[in-house]
């Protein structure tokens, strides 16, 4: 009986030494899992600031590659806009430069021919420089070798205006000088030349004269074919003359120096 009282004991303190070291163990595993879960709950709000980081960072990238697209886009626009509005310019360079030079080719055509009429003109009247001379010595020389390379060999004109303009014994008596270049048209092969002209003369009035000079041009090479009288359309008197009763075929015979 003894025996088995103290076998009971035994097995009961050997239980409760069990049951003890099982506690500690069990306590031992709780605080180690409740370690682990809070290193764990640690470790997954580091995860979840770092995915809020990344999107945040996402959203960022996103608004930036959104803003860079624009301002492409825009870059394009006005790359676009600064194109045509080059390719306008230039073009309407072009067109400037085009019309520059057919005015500039025009101006130089109309040069070629007044520089021309006036030629043509001052080759029937002596230079101040041979008046001059005239006076000086007395002596007269004139040449038409200038109003000859002017005209063509089959051009219409009045002879005996330029014998009298240019002849030794009647050029002091008649004078005849360009005062306006009225009007220039072009034809397919001609150039048709207004002008305004006046003469005078010895004990004579002043005398203003509409005329039509038709010109060819050759390869540049200007050549009078045609120079005919369009109208008298005025007549003024000087100290020397003023007969009222003068007509203006009384001055196409004087001028002439034959009927009309």
């Amino acid at each position: 009986m003894k025996t088995k009282v103290i076998i009971l004991i035994l097995v009961v303190l050997g239980g409760k030494m069990v049951v003890g070291q099982s506690k500690k163990e069990l306590r031992a595993t709780v605080l180690r899992l409740q370690m682990d879960s809070t290193a764990k709950e640690k470790q997954m709000e580091s995860h979840s600031l770092l995915i809020t980081s990344l999107k945040s960072e996402l959203a960022t990238v996103k608004t930036l590659k959104e803003e860079l697209q624009s301002q492409l886009e825009e870059s394009n626009r006005a790359l676009r806009f600064s194109r045509d509005s080059l390719s306008d310019a230039l073009s309407q360079l072009s067109a400037y430069k085009e019309e520059y030079n057919d005015q500039l080719d025009s101006l130089i055509t109309y040069s070629r021919i007044t520089n021309f009429i006036k030629c043509f003109y001052a080759s029937l009247e002596t230079s101040e420089e041979e008046d001059l001379r005239q006076h000086e010595f007395g002596d007269m020389k004139f040449s038409l070798e200038n109003f000859n390379s002017l005209v063509s060999h089959e051009a219409r004109y009045s002879k005996e205006r330029v014998k009298n303009l240019s002849d030794q014994k009647t050029h002091s008596k008649y004078f005849i000088m360009l005062e306006d270049i009225e009007e220039i048209k072009f034809s397919l092969d001609k150039i048709l030349v207004k002008t305004k002209v006046m003469y005078s003369g010895e004990n004579m009035g002043l005398y203003y004269n509409l005329e039509q000079l038709t010109l060819s041009d050759n390869k540049g090479l200007l050549k009078l074919t045609d120079w005919v009288d369009l109208d008298l359309y005025k007549i003024a008197p000087t100290i020397e003359w003023n007969d009222q009763s003068f007509t203006r075929d009384d001055f196409y015979r004087w001028i002439d120096g034959s009927s009309r």
